[in-house]
């Protein structure tokens, strides 16, 4: 499914999502009296005991308040721990007193962009970039917020190009992101790899690359499965090195309720809750405790279905890994969801430390975390067939039907009885997904199905396409894969009430590969219309297929790219039966969905509560 394209995600350079990560403190030299706690509260802050340290530095500031070093150290300190505002506090005279000083005009441009100070930050990392060219992480900040508020690619990609070759894992990593929010992925790939190289455990090139690595055709299982393992190995030996990780607590009995906590950065309107909406609330009338560790902006929009399915929710964006994973064992869960994997917002530190009995990935990722803290996947018989289960390192548990339930979106209009082509002397072929995920082979089959239906246009919709970058890039790539721009018309998002509408102009949707959709397949299928999609390996390359197979819809299924061209072009090769055809849909199809395991909550709640409890007991 669609949850998180790693293209949008936060360039680390310390603005991120999941808080303030400010550059570490330079040591103080020996000859300064401060230097001892410094160091001291440097290291406690490498082991993520932050609050430590504080209390470190707050002494150590007692007996000398004018100490620079402390002040800075303190700064980093409030940073990390998300209290921008005492950090901003620290850093108002630093900057006064040392006007020259990068770390501190570093981290005070960091303090201005938490407290949403944007104009402020900006100009403070401009004249930053301006004076210390070579300060590679303010020229990390600063195109974070060209790629991520301000919606500028290209501008980033100036801000970070005359750098590129710095050994810096967050510069890379930047880069990484830049290409990729460009859709450029087998450029954004290499600075991945380079961010790993230079930085082995650096947990955001980690999930960049693997998450890269599922739009790129063919899709390697292989290699997914080795990378996914091999630097998921190297984030354990980092947190062992820095003594984080802990055994799993020991097994108990199941009670008769099942304590089962979900660690998520989309528990919010967004396609992971539009996933989770009605099965929580099916799950909260069983025997069911659930537990919300919700890793997303104070003004996210929480649909109160979500919020009051949770028996405790607690916001955890500004709550260091330690502090999470200490309230996660306070609730002695039976079982920890979760949801991120290597999507945006995720949670590794969390779950390095092992605050839960079991813990398993389900719903917001698509294939192995390779995590050895991951102990199972939760799958379906379509999307992970069984000789499939050796691309996972976790165990792989099976829901009997499908891994996914979409919520019947609410104000979406009723069906418009008529197919386009009833009405007009063409096929409306469309495509609502993100546009990261239409590569060139996409391209190229469809330039294959437009020649085979030369009475044929094609529809793409997404909010890039409000980005003027991206509509003219995606124009450019439709030509150069030979298709007439005359055929094609581009739209950009809409809210989604009126969104889901925009599906009555549609005849088929035409899926793309090897990174399907996964809402916009189950939301046409609400709206009757059917998607035509290409099976792949992999949970994620089966993920139409499992969305159609449940739904009764198999037959829209294919299993090679000339088998792709052969079903649309049939829709032309016999028009009264194609409309006839597609006009059933529209009449039954969301009848038949509500009860299908796609939408059926109540079966759903029930049979992943049992699944969980056989995890447990086991």
């Amino acid at each position: 499914m669609t949850v998180r394209t790693r293209p949008g995600v936060v360039v680390t350079g310390q603005i991120t999502r999941q808080g303030a990560r400010p550059s570490p403190p330079v040591p103080a030299s020996a000859s300064d009296a401060a230097a001892s706690p410094v160091a001291h509260a440097h290291r406690l802050s490498g082991q993520g005991r932050y609050h430590e340290a504080e209390q470190v530095l707050l002494k150590a500031l007692a007996a000398d308040p004018a100490s620079v070093p402390v002040r800075r150290a303190l700064s980093v300190v409030f940073l990390a721990l998300a209290r921008h505002r005492e950090a901003l506090s620290v850093l108002r005279p630093l900057v006064q007193e040392r006007p020259d000083d990068e770390l501190v005009l570093l981290n005070h441009a960091t303090a201005l962009f938490k407290l949403d100070q944007l104009h402020e930050a900006h100009m403070a990392l401009e004249d930053l970039v301006r004076r210390f060219p070579a300060n590679v992480q303010a020229r990390v900040n600063l195109a974070s917020i060209h790629l991520n508020n301000l919606r500028d690619p290209a501008q980033a990609l100036a801000v970070l190009l005359p750098a590129g070759s710095a050994p810096h894992a967050g510069l890379q990593f930047g880069l990484g992101c830049v290409y990729g929010r460009l859709g450029d992925f087998e450029r954004a790939l290499p600075h991945y790899e380079r961010a790993l190289a230079i930085q082995p455990g650096h947990a955001e090139s980690l999930s960049n690359y693997l998450f890269s690595l599922h739009y790129r055709w063919p899709l390697d299982l292989d290699r997914v499965r080795e990378v996914s393992r091999l630097h998921g190995r190297a984030l354990q030996a980092d947190a062992v090195r820095r003594s984080l990780a802990c055994p799993p607590a020991p097994a108990r009995a199941v009670g008769r309720r099942l304590r089962v906590g979900l660690l998520s950065a989309d528990l919010r309107q967004h396609p992971v809750g539009h996933f989770l909406e009605t099965v929580l609330d099916a799950l909260r009338q069983r025997e069911v405790d659930l537990f919300a560790y919700a890793n997303q902006a104070p003004g996210a929009v929480v649909p109160p279905r979500i919020r009051a399915a949770f028996a405790q929710w607690r916001d955890i964006l500004n709550e260091t890994d330690q502090r999470v994973a200490e309230s996660i064992a306070v609730d002695d869960l039976d079982v920890l969801l979760d949801l991120s994997g290597h999507t945006t917002g995720n949670r590794p530190g969390v779950l390095v430390r092992r605050p839960a009995r079991r813990q398993v990935s389900w719903l917001g990722y698509f294939g192995t975390t390779g995590l050895p803290f991951i102990d199972a996947v939760i799958a379906d018989p379509h999307c992970v067939p069984a000789q499939e289960a050796r691309f996972f390192s976790e165990r792989v548990l099976y829901m009997p039907h499908s891994r996914l339930c979409l919520t019947p979106p609410e104000n979406a209009p009723e069906v418009v009885p008529e197919p386009p082509m009833a009405a007009l002397p063409w096929i409306t072929f469309g495509c609502f997904q993100n546009a990261s995920k239409i590569n060139d082979p996409v391209l190229a089959l469809w330039r294959r199905v437009l020649d085979a239906v030369p009475a044929s246009v094609l529809r793409l919709q997404n909010s890039r396409f409000e980005e003027e970058q991206q509509l003219l890039r995606m124009r450019e790539r439709l030509r150069a894969a030979g298709i007439d721009l005359r055929r094609v018309f581009m739209a950009g998002n809409l809210p989604r009430e009126h969104y889901l509408g925009q599906y009555a102009e549609v005849d088929v949707l035409l899926d793309t590969f090897p990174y399907p959709g996964g809402t916009t397949t189950a939301e046409a299928i609400w709206m009757g219309v059917p998607t035509l999609s290409l099976a792949t390996p992999g949970m994620l390359g089966r993920q139409g297929q499992a969305m159609l197979d449940n739904v009764g819809l198999g037959d829209w299924v294919a299993r090679s790219e000339d088998g792709y061209v052969a079903k649309a072009a049939a829709l032309a090769a016999d028009r009264p039966v194609a409309v006839a055809r597609l006009r059933a849909l529209r009449q039954h199809l969301r009848e038949t969905a509500r009860t299908s395991p796609l939408f059926d909550a109540e079966t759903f709640a029930a049979e992943l509560e049992r699944l969980l409890r056989d995890f447990c007991a086991n």
